[in-house]
């Protein structure tokens, strides 16, 4: 509380109330207990080998597996991402970046109209950086990228 009054009063003084008296042992709190350089990472990508080798008929069956996500099941072509429990509406399904215009998220006997098989990188996003997708992207992002616009 005292050190948030300083703040306020300018940086000379916080810098004061940072100085330990003596006899003070000094506690550092960190976020990270694995003491690990990288920290947990909601973002999945699918490219190279490890696309060849995870690739099946449709884009559920495709990211089912990678963490945090699972597919639905209406016959052996409607397969769609499930990310976090949250499917439908509330997933965000992109081609190339862009908004995919289709019933899956309405109906689960439509398929999601992108092939797994011409894919050279697929990724998901999971967590509140979704939400920078619109509102409709609660659960997740997942991106497939065919390279039908070249980069």
């Amino acid at each position: 509380m005292a050190l948030a009054c300083l703040m306020l009063l300018g940086a000379p003084l916080a810098s004061l109330a940072q100085s330990q008296p003596d006899g003070v042992e000094r506690i550092v709190i960190t976020g990270n207990p694995l003491h690990s350089e990288r920290s947990a990472s909601p973002v999945s990508v699918l490219a190279g080998d490890e696309l060849v080798t995870r690739r099946g008929g449709t884009l559920g069956e495709t990211l089912d597996g990678l963490p945090g996500v699972s597919q639905t099941g209406f016959g052996p072509n409607a397969s769609r991402p499930v990310i976090r429990g949250l499917d439908g509406d509330r997933l965000r399904v992109l081609d190339n970046s862009g908004a995919t215009i289709d019933a899956s998220a309405l109906s689960y006997d439509h398929a999601v109209p992108l092939d797994p098989l011409v894919a050279t990188r697929i990724e998901v996003l999971r967590g509140p950086a979704a939400l920078l997708y619109g509102g409709n992207a609660v659960g997740g992002v997942v991106n497939v990228l065919d390279n039908r616009i070249p980069l």
